[in-house]
């Protein structure tokens, strides 16, 4: 009976604070997509449409924009997990020394104390392992962005994309944690992860498919360009919005080639 109870005092606030992690990342993942509408929609500062192509582009496109939300929920629980496993790890160890006294075993305190506090260490391990890998994205994303912007600069497009994203409004939703993308007459816009395609730059465009465990699989936009040899692989949750974004830039592909050839 007793250590029935004691297992209910650690599964109770155990339960809570998972619950309260995976809720907070729901708001997160709803917020950064308000956040994403905001840009799609140009609901942003005015001074930001008056600056130059580039500057315009990575103010609105750089990582942390979007990804704050998450930033904001990975830090305040990389600090709560400690606070509750070491007081949490106390308790296990004051009732550790009651248990004993009611059943003769040999586990050792320290191995006591981490078999019952094995999820919220879980939890603030792949908590640690976001972070370090959010941080190190964070840096090569940016530096991605910044050469697909060049490149299009150096290509004289970076104002007439500007233009393209300012003018259209052409938007097609794809879910909360979907990729909303925006569709210009002559680019495709996408904020996250960002990228800039010009249309005439389109090489090949196919529904690719990653299969996972149990049978689950995952869509994406396999895009490649003519002046990469590396592929962009844009994730949608339904493979219906996959098929519907690659015959419409298969469209707009041919469209540009039509009007290119009569020049």
């Amino acid at each position: 009976m007793k250590e029935e109870v004691l297992k209910m005092d650690l599964i109770i606030p155990t339960f809570f604070i998972t619950i309260l992690f995976a809720f907070s990342l729901l708001i997160a993942f709803i917020i950064r997509k308000r956040l994403i509408e905001k840009v799609m929609f140009l609901e942003i500062d005015e001074n930001l449409k008056n600056l130059a192509p580039r500057e315009f582009f990575y103010n609105i496109l750089k990582i942390e924009k979007f990804a704050k939300p998450l930033y904001y929920v990975g830090f305040i629980f990389f600090l709560l997990l400690p606070i509750f496993i070491i007081f949490q790890g106390y308790q296990e160890y004051k009732e550790y020394h009651l248990f004993k006294d009611y059943i003769d075993f040999t586990i050792t305190p320290s191995s006591f104390i981490l078999h019952r506090l094995s999820i919220p260490l879980i939890v603030w391990f792949f908590i640690s392992t976001f972070l370090l890998f959010a941080l190190i994205m964070k840096k090569g994303e940016n530096k991605r962005i910044s050469k697909m912007l060049d490149d299009l600069e150096k290509s004289k497009l970076l104002k007439y994309a500007k233009e393209d994203f300012i003018i259209s409004d052409k938007i097609l939703e794809t879910g909360v944690l979907g990729n909303d993308i925006k569709l210009g007459s002559k680019f495709l816009f996408v904020i996250y992860p960002a990228y800039i395609i010009p249309y005439s730059w389109l090489d090949s465009v196919k529904v690719g498919v990653i299969s996972g465990r149990y049978g689950s699989k995952a869509y994406y936009v396999n895009i490649i360009l003519k002046k990469s040899l590396k592929s962009i692989k844009i994730t949608f949750a339904k493979k219906e919005v996959c098929e519907k974004i690659t015959e419409l830039l298969l469209k707009k592909k041919y469209k540009s080639q039509n009007n290119r050839q009569s020049i």
